[in-house]
Parts: C-alpha cells; structure tokens; sequence
C-alpha cells in the first residue's frame, strides 16, 4: 500500500515493513524498516490487516488471525452443535449429503480442508503452496471446484475423495471468489473485478469451449452470487443504491430482476427445494424470505431469524443452510479470539528515530 510522502508499505511473513518509495519513478529505494509486528493475514483474501490514510493515520491489527468455530445453530439463533475444532476458516460450503463441509483453513498458507461430520475429523484437500480457497460441490458430491492464485487467478476442479488430480478449468483476470456449480453440473459460477465496471458476475461452461461469459455487468459492484435449486434464477449481491441489497433475476438473464433484502443484505444462499432464500447483513443479521416463482417471482416480507457471530465483511459466505432450512452452519467468531486495533498517528515520525 501506497503512503504519502513517498512509502511503500507491505508485509513479509507477520511483518508490516516500510520502504522509501518515488511513485514518479516507481523506484525504491533504502532498505526497508519495521513498523509493527504480528499483522494476521487473511486466509482467504489473502489480504494482511493494516491500513493507512494519506493524512498520515496508519491502523493495524496484531496477534493471530480472528479463530472461528463452525456452529449449528435452528431457525431461533439455539445453539444446537459444533463441527470441528476452532481454526482460522472462511467459506463454508456444506456437500450436498450433508456429511462434509468443505471450508477454506488458514494455517501457514491458505487451502481446502474438509470436515467429515460423522468423525469430527479434518483431511487437507489441497496441497498448493499458493493460495487455494472457495470450494464449491458439484451436485452429486463427487467433484470440488475452487479458487487458487498459483500462476496466477484461476479456478481448478478435483474429485471430492482426494484421489485423482487437480485439474485447471480456467483462468480468470480479477477473481475475487468462486460461488456456485449449477445443478445441472454445466457451469461454475464467480465474481471478478474489471477495471471498467467493477465486480462482475461470470460463469465458466464446463462443456465444449471454456470461455467465459458475463451473466451481471454493470457500473455497481455485483457479487455473492448462487444458482436458485432448478438452476433458472440467481440471486446476487449489489451496491446499486448505495448500499449492499440481494437481488434475483432470470438465468440467462432476460432483463427481469427484483430486489428480495430492504434494509441491506449480502450472500444470498436457497433452501433446497427453492422455495426460500436466506441472506445476511453487514450487521449480522440472517433473514428469510418465502420465494414463489410462478406464474410470475414472488417474494414475501423478510424475517428476521437471528443474529449471527460471525463475520459478514469480504466473506463469499459465513454460514451455510442445511437443506431443510431448519439449521444453519454458521462460521463463528470464538469470544476473545480477535484482538483490538491499534491507530498510529503521523506514523513516519517513528522512522525517523
């Protein structure tokens, strides 16, 4: 990150470093200084947690990243069980058995592990020593796709028991997160950034010619985005009216759409049988609202389930619904776990000692 009067500062390892920097010439130059120690990295994004404002303001977060439990919870916000021991995880995805949940663990590095319910135990899914992240389940649980940054941003695909070899789908300029297999098993469905228009929607055909196609391009940022159950409706994302509602429109899309959230909303996600659809908000709220879609879409007032622990900021998804609806997988932010942020003002003064 780019600071004013003429610094570069990054991270190696849990370091935040600081080094001259001429942004005319885009030359560095002496050597670079520590400012702070312990700055956590996000597993998934991939993003360390600091921040600096050219007013000279520089924020950071120390210690380990935030750890997260995965909890059951019912439609009151009732704790009903844990999976797992707590971790660094991020990304949810339940198979479509219900028997694994295939998350994305921050340890050294960033991979797919999944969880086998039955056993509470964890197996690593990816081996990568770039960052490998958002798994998603084809619909007969036999095959993993997911996001990984070796070479470059791509989505890769791998049979779900482990054996078998990774194979790349496609490469994709700008990815931000890998959201959906369709229910037919045709496409696989993302979100990338385009320095034109934003976050677009995508999906990646995974028959005949892999190119590319755009299903939601606008000026807003578009993203968070999931395949209705009979795979003719996707339910997105959108900072539209300033702020982040949940939408729906036909696939393909016809040029019909409705706005489903009122007060805001984020990472829509279906009851199986379509026939409701979930989301949460900035505040970490999860509601519900009943879907109809014919003869003409439908849908009711929202309702407010429960709040959340978790974390509903540059997350493709913090909680999963079970199939019924009648239970939530939500990735929980573990009491006492995250550590204070520490502000800096005039930062480069201590440089100077």
């Amino acid at each position: 990150m780019y600071a004013p009067p003429g610094y570069l500062l990054f991270t190696r390892e849990s370091t935040l470093l600081a080094q001259r920097f001429n942004a005319e010439r885009l030359e560095l130059s002496g050597e670079a200084v520590p400012v702070a120690e312990g700055i956590p990295l996000d597993g998934g994004n991939r993003l360390s947690a600091f921040s600096v404002s050219n007013s000279g303001a520089l924020t950071f977060r120390t210690g380990g990243s935030a750890a997260t439990q995965l909890t059951w919870f019912d439609r009151n916000g009732k704790q009903v069980g844990v999976a797992g021991l707590p971790g660094n995880y991020t990304t949810p995805a339940l198979s479509p058995d219900e028997k694994y949940v295939a998350v994305t663990r921050a340890d050294a590095q960033s991979d797919i592990w999944i969880l086998e319910l039955a056993r509470n135990a964890f197996s690593r899914f990816t081996f990568s020593p770039a960052a490998d992240a958002d798994p998603v389940w084809s619909l007969d649980g036999k095959m993993i796709a997911f996001r990984s940054l070796r070479d470059g941003p791509a989505i890769y695909q791998k049979p779900s028991s482990g054996a078998g070899q990774e194979e790349l789908v496609v490469r994709v300029p700008g990815l931000n997160a890998l959201n959906h297999w369709s229910p037919d098993g045709k496409y696989l469905l993302f979100f990338a950034t385009n320095a034109k228009t934003g976050t677009d929607i995508g999906v990646v055909p995974l028959t005949g010619e892999r190119k590319i196609q755009w299903v939601i391009q606008s000026e807003f940022n578009d993203f968070e985005t999931n395949f209705s159950p009979d795979g003719r409706w996707l339910a997105y994302s959108s900072i539209e009216t300033g702020r982040y509602e949940v939408y729906v429109q036909p696939f393909p899309a016809n040029g019909s759409r409705w706005q489903v959230s009122t007060t805001g909303g984020r990472q829509p996600s279906w009851r199986r049988d379509g026939k409701e659809l979930f989301y949460a908000t900035d505040d970490r709220k999860l509601y519900a609202v009943d879907v109809r879609t014919g003869p003409a879409f439908q849908v009711s007032t929202p309702k407010l389930l429960f709040e959340m622990r978790t974390n509903t900021i540059n997350q493709r998804n913090s909680y999963a619904p079970s199939a019924d609806g009648q239970r939530f997988l939500v990735n929980t932010l573990v009491e006492g776990a995250s550590s204070g942020i520490t502000v800096v003002l005039n930062w480069t003064e201590a440089l100077k000692r």
